[in-house]
C-alpha cells in the first residue's frame, strides 16, 4: 500500500476519517506518533497562555472559597482549622508567585511534563482498547499502532478531566475553545448538555458535562480507526471504542460528584 502522508493523514482524519487510518495497517514508525504527541502537547501549553490570567483568577476565586468554608465549619477544631489554613494561604503565595514570575524555572517545569502525561493518558487508553481487540476479538494490532490511533483523534478533541484540563485537551477543541475562555471569562467551558443545567452537581449531571461535542467527535473517530485496524465494521468499531470510553466518563463523574461533595462537607 502507497505510504500516506502525514499532511494528508491529518485532512482525511477531519473530513473521511474512514481513509485516515489506511497507513497503520501496515505498521507504524515513530513519527506516526511523535508527530501528532508534538502538536497536541504543543496546543497544551500555548493555547491556555492566551486565557492564563483568567486561570490564575479562579485559583483564586477556588481558594478564597476554601478558606471561607474552613473559618464557617463548625466542626473543625481550630487547630484543624489554623492547619487547612496555612496551606490555602500557601497556595496564594504559589498564584501570586506565577503572576508575577511566569517564566521561572519552578513556574515552568509543568510544561516540560505535559507531553509525559499526554503520553501516559493515550497509553493507558489504547492498552484499554488493546484489551479489547486484541483479547476479546482474537486481534493482533500492536501497541504502537493503537496509540497512534488514539493520538491522532486528540488532534480533534479529548477529555482533559485526568490532567485538570477542563476545556479538554483536543487541539482543535482548544482552538475554538480559547477565544470563548476569553470572551466568557471562564475556563470552565464544556460544549455540552450540561449548558442546559444551572448547576452541576449530580452525578448524572456531571455525566452529561463531560460529552462535550468535540470529544464526541473524536470517539467517533477513533471508531472509525479502531473498525480499520481489526477489520470490522464500522457500528462494531463505535461500540469496541464507546463502551469503555463511557465507562472512564462515568468514573470521571463520579470522582467529580465525589470532590463536590468533599468541598460541600467543609461548608
Amino acid at each position: 500500500m502507497e505510504n500516506t502522508s502525514f499532511l494528508q493523514r491529518i485532512i482525511d482524519l477531519f473530513f473521511t476519517p474512514s481513509k485516515a487510518f489506511d497507513g497503520l495497517v501496515d505498521g507504524v514508525s515513530y513519527k506516526d506518533w511523535l508527530y501528532p504527541l508534538l502538536i497536541v502537547a504543543a496546543g497544551l501549553v500555548i493555547l491556555p497562555l492566551f486565557y492564563r490570567d483568567i486561570s490564575l483568577d479562579e485559583g483564586e476565586y477556588r481558594l478564597n472559597k476554601i478558606i471561607r468554608s474552613i473559618e464557617n465549619n463548625a466542626d473543625m477544631s481550630e487547630e484543624q482549622k489554623a492547619a487547612y489554613l496555612e496551606k490555602m494561604y500557601e497556595g496564594f503565595d504559589k498564584v501570586e508567585d506565577a503572576r508575577d514570575n511566569p517564566f521561572a524555572f519552578r513556574n515552568m517545569w509543568g510544561y516540560f511534563l505535559l507531553p509525559v502525561m499526554l503520553f501516559v493518558m493515550t497509553a493507558f487508553f489504547a492498552a484499554i482498547l488493546l484489551l479489547v481487540g486484541n483479547f476479546g476479538m482474537g486481534g493482533k494490532v500492536k501497541f504502537f499502532q493503537m496509540f497512534t490511533m488514539v493520538m491522532m483523534t486528540y488532534l480533534i478533541g479529548g477529555n482533559g478531566f485526568f490532567m485538570n484540563m477542563i476545556p479538554g485537551i483536543g487541539t482543535l477543541e482548544l482552538m475554538v475553545k480559547t477565544p470563548m475562555i476569553i470572551i466568557k471569562e471562564s475556563t470552565n467551558l464544556v460544549l455540552s448538555p450540561g449548558l442546559l443545567f444551572d448547576e452541576v452537581d449530580s452525578f448524572f449531571q456531571h455525566f452529561l458535562n463531560q460529552l462535550d461535542i468535540f470529544r464526541i467527535w473524536g470517539m467517533v473517530v477513533m471508531g472509525f480507526g479502531f473498525a480499520r485496524l481489526y477489520n470490522k465494521s464500522t457500528a462494531t468499531g463505535m461500540m469496541s471504542v464507546g463502551f469503555p470510553w463511557l465507562i472512564l466518563v462515568s468514573i470521571g463523574a463520579a470522582l467529580m460528584k465525589a470532590n463536590s461533595a468533599a468541598m460541600g462537607s467543609l461548608n
